[in-house]
């Protein structure tokens, strides 16, 4: 872990490096004050960013190794805010999810993924994705995809979301969430998403473009820019509210059908372990008294008399893990179509138009076969 803890130090610093030459070029160009000083100032004050970010990140390490999690979070978010570096993002990522910050720590963990050089190790690289994998596991993935404006800003429960954030993927804690998809020029997009672990959700959306306004002409011939102050500050306050009142709101997918079908399956399989642990017991006290009577010296054809109770009890035994067999097998069958049935509704395309939705099992039973039929519309 210390090697480890070195390798990523040398990549900071080779990245804040680049930061001092993207910078220098800009300050040389600043007309305030001599092209010499100003270039001169912002070499060092990236210098002085570079030096005390260098510092944050091995301090936060050392907390890393002593399991000191709220120390090096706030050590690493503290050096972060000075250089944005792949380094300090999967170490900042890896602690949040020791503090149980899933959402957070999948948001860092995905940029130190796109953000590695080329020169970082496979095992780097490795451990980046095992993390992120571990923090998707416990959150939402919803991406947008906005066809006409694909730089239209998204506001989650009313937080913007950052733009590479948006480019790439959202993370949402599991749970209902109000999603915002607005530009300039256009109509908002309101819409609620349900998001749960393990799940990602596309969200294509094509925006509406606002209808323009008819321009007026007033009596005195002025053009049709000439608006009197009072209606021009009343006209700004209706076109800010008029995008949520003219929203979409697309209704959630109900997750109740699915979570029904899920825990229906896990009680008709512990219904099929029960019996099969009786079906196996009953073959056990059938196999016992079997050999009792074979110790007699017969079957139930010619046993003495003593042992003719052990006749009755063999078949007893014997209709009773034959009947106990049998349910097990139509509970395992159950178990099986509930939950073939609870992940088809889960990965099912969700429909562009709303539809009555509704699920209904109800079990078969023949003389040749036993199951169970799940109808329903989603």
């Amino acid at each position: 872990m210390e090697d480890a803890m070195k390798k990523l130090t040398m990549h900071l610093t080779g990245a804040a490096l680049c930061a001092v030459c993207a910078l220098a070029p800009a300050a040389a160009l600043a007309q305030a004050s001599p092209p010499g000083a100003a270039a001169a100032a912002g070499e060092d004050e990236a210098r002085g960013d570079i030096a005390r970010a260098t510092q944050l990140y091995r301090q936060g390490n050392e907390a890393f190794k002593q399991k000191r999690w709220s120390d090096a979070e706030l050590l690493y978010l503290k050096a972060w805010a000075l250089v944005r570096s792949f380094d300090i993002a999967a170490n900042l990522g890896e602690v949040q999810l020791q503090l149980k910050k899933p959402r957070s720590a999948a948001t860092f963990l995905a940029f130190a993924l796109r953000t590695a050089p080329p020169s970082a190790k496979p095992e780097q690289i490795e451990r980046m994705r095992h993390f992120l994998d571990q923090a998707k596991a416990q959150v939402g993935t919803v991406r947008v995809r906005v066809k006409n404006a694909p730089d239209a800003e998204v506001l989650v429960d009313g937080e913007r979301v950052p733009d590479e954030e948006v480019k790439h993927e959202i993370y949402l804690e599991p749970g209902p969430h109000l999603l915002v998809i607005r530009r300039a020029g256009y109509e908002e997009e309101v819409l609620r998403v349900l998001a749960a672990p393990l799940i990602t959700e596309t969200v294509e959306r094509e925006l509406k473009p606002k209808a323009e306004k008819a321009e007026a002409t007033g009596p005195s011939g002025k053009g049709a820019g000439a608006v009197a102050p009072g209606a021009a500050s009343a006209a700004g306050m209706e076109e800010t509210k008029a995008p949520a009142a003219g929203a979409r709101v697309e209704e959630p997918r109900s997750w109740v059908p699915s979570l029904a079908l899920g825990a229906a399956s896990v009680v008709a399989l512990g219904v099929a372990g029960g019996f099969t642990v009786a079906a196996n017991k009953a073959s056990a006290e059938g196999d016992r008294q079997h050999a009792m009577l074979r110790e007699a010296g017969g079957g139930c054809v010619d046993v003495p008399s003593e042992y003719s109770y052990l006749c009755s009890g063999l078949r007893d035994s014997a209709s009773r893990h034959e009947t106990r067999t049998r349910v097990a097998t139509v509970a395992y069958v159950a178990s099986g179509a509930l939950a073939i049935g609870a992940v088809t509704y889960a990965l099912w395309p969700r429909a562009r138009t709303a539809t009555s939705r509704g699920m209904r099992a109800s079990p078969e039973l023949s003389p040749g076969c036993a199951g169970i039929v799940v109808r329903g519309v989603w």
